[in-house]
């Protein structure tokens, strides 16, 4: 499977980036930020989801307990746990000191959005943009790579890109921002994390 992700004129593999973080074992003391309505656990070394109706619509969040400043590249396997048919979501380069959100980042694969992928630009919690993909299908893995590079946000699947967001205000690289996974209405597995600061190749564009 490709790695590699292409964005116009700069190609971005995790091979070229700086490793920071990588979660072959979720523990509860680095995953401790939870939020939302929703039930977490660490079983045989991924984070399984699973969403609770709690009366008042939300959807749950759990992130890693160090924020995270600059461009941001996240790779990971990620499943619906049958019977769930709802969604697959995650976010970067967010912060949630104070109400409502700050800047940052969501990524989701078909939920509200159908059959398509988009991405969120946050605090407003409404799509920035839509790619087509495919139905997401319950129980089957999904190759993701997504984050951050120069004020584009982007989504691979399968080594397939899919979304690219061009941010005319992207956040400020010095602004630290946390990283995790959602849930809403579903139960879901993330697995094999492996976060990177994103060192894209030029790529010459002709016609």
């Amino acid at each position: 499977m490709k790695s590699s992700v292409r964005l116009i004129d700069r190609e971005v593999a995790p091979e070229d980036s700086e490793l920071l973080f990588a979660f072959d074992q979720f523990t509860p003391e680095d995953w401790s930020i939870v939020r939302g309505a929703g039930e977490w656990r660490m079983e045989n070394g991924s984070l399984q989801g699973v969403w609770h109706d709690d009366g008042r619509g939300r959807h749950g969040q759990i992130f890693y307990r160090y924020p995270v400043a600059g461009d941001i590249l996240l790779e990971f396997d990620a499943r619906l746990l049958p019977p769930s048919r709802h969604d697959l979501i995650w976010l970067w380069q967010t912060s949630f000191e104070e109400k409502p959100w700050g800047e940052g980042y969501l990524g989701c694969i078909g939920g509200w959005y159908g059959d398509y992928v988009g991405i969120e630009k946050l605090p407003r919690f409404r799509p920035s943009l839509f790619g087509v993909w495919r139905p997401l299908v319950s129980g089957e893995t999904v190759h993701v790579l997504s984050g951050t590079v120069g004020g584009d946000a982007f989504v691979a699947l399968n080594g397939e890109l899919v979304s690219f967001f061009a941010d005319p205000a992207p956040p400020a690289a010095d602004k630290p921002g946390y990283f995790g996974f959602g849930i809403y209405q579903s139960a879901a597995e993330y697995r094999n994390l492996r976060v990177y600061r994103p060192k894209p190749r030029p790529v010459t564009v002709g016609y």
